[in-house]
């Protein structure tokens, strides 16, 4: 018997000759339109997409604008501990903010003496080396030993111990010119070697040059979607990868605007493509993974998305 048919198939499309088209979706992801209950903070919020996009092959950052006057002096690496003539130890905050080279020299100066008890009274200037335009931190007091510690302290770095690599600042001691120990006074640590001062038998010169920007030139753009890492730059061993890292100059202007020819990335998923996305997890974080203060300025960012319809 010859097979029937109601005729029904011919106007069905073949399924299997659809084909979906390419969208290109421009959002402005301002961090004015986050949730301030819930994110109260600009560093680290959840922006909602107008409509969820489905089948994203790469998301492209394309222009926007980022805080870039962060203090470089905060709570999370402002302390370390100072002990005077093995009679008084203390630990010493320095306020936070954003500090040039004589502004943060006169506030250690000024929290040193306003320690309760001291017995000295202190002076913090810097060491200029003939023939280097380089600066070392110089701290002399005026009637006992003291010691800055950086190492036997709750506030030291972290080193990783196979590499010596730095994995998170903790204390202003790389800021002022220190690095991983205790200094104690009496000794001009600047030469490589630590050289006795019989002269000054209470002053202690640092180790390296003063860097105030030594790791805050870099700001770090971190995204989840919808839970899923869209990081694209590997960084060092321990470190958290990242989508962006934008270079700035930090304290000359309070916004850096981005340009496409630097401050460009695009995260390509492959070989299949994000289902769906309804939301962009943003956090502006430092190079050790933790949220950096922005004072509460705000941030804009243009990602360009291209997705299957």
């Amino acid at each position: 018997m010859a097979e029937t048919s109601s005729g029904q198939h011919v106007l069905m499309k073949d399924q299997t000759k659809i084909k979906q088209a390419v969208r290109q979706t421009t959002i402005v992801v301002n961090s004015r339109d986050r949730n301030f209950l819930n994110y109260p903070n600009s560093n680290f919020f959840r922006y909602t997409l107008r409509r969820p996009l489905t089948n994203v092959m790469s998301i492209e950052l394309t222009n926007g604008s980022i805080p870039s006057y962060i203090y470089n002096i905060q709570a999370t690496w402002g302390s370390f501990s100072l002990t005077e003539s093995a009679n008084i130890s203390v630990d010493v905050t320095l306020t936070p903010g954003f500090y040039t080279e004589a502004q943060l020299l006169a506030e250690l100066e000024a929290q040193l003496n306003a320690i309760p008890g001291r017995l000295n009274t202190y002076t913090v200037t810097q060491k200029h080396i003939n023939g280097r335009n380089t600066r070392f931190i110089q701290v002399t007091g005026t009637r006992v030993e003291f010691l800055f510690q950086f190492y036997t302290t709750d506030f030291r770095d972290e080193l990783d111990l196979n590499t010596l690599a730095y994995m998170a600042i903790n204390s202003p001691a790389r800021l002022l010119g220190f690095g991983f120990d205790d200094y104690v006074s009496g000794y001009d640590y600047s030469q490589g070697n630590p050289i006795p001062t019989p002269s000054n038998p209470y002053t202690l010169i640092g180790v390296l040059p003063m860097d105030l920007s030594n790791f805050l030139s870099r700001i770090y753009l971190h995204i989840e979607a919808d839970g899923r890492n869209l990081d694209r730059m590997e960084c060092g061993v321990g470190r958290k990868d990242c989508f962006h890292i934008f270079y700035i100059q930090n304290g000359q202007t309070d916004y850096t605007l981005l340009d496409k020819q630097t401050d460009h990335s695009i995260f390509v998923s492959k070989p299949s493509p994000i289902s769906r996305i309804a939301n962009l997890q943003i956090s502006i974080r430092d190079e050790f993974g933790r949220p950096l203060n922005l004072n509460m300025r705000e941030l804009s960012l243009v990602f360009e998305i291209t997705h299957l319809e």
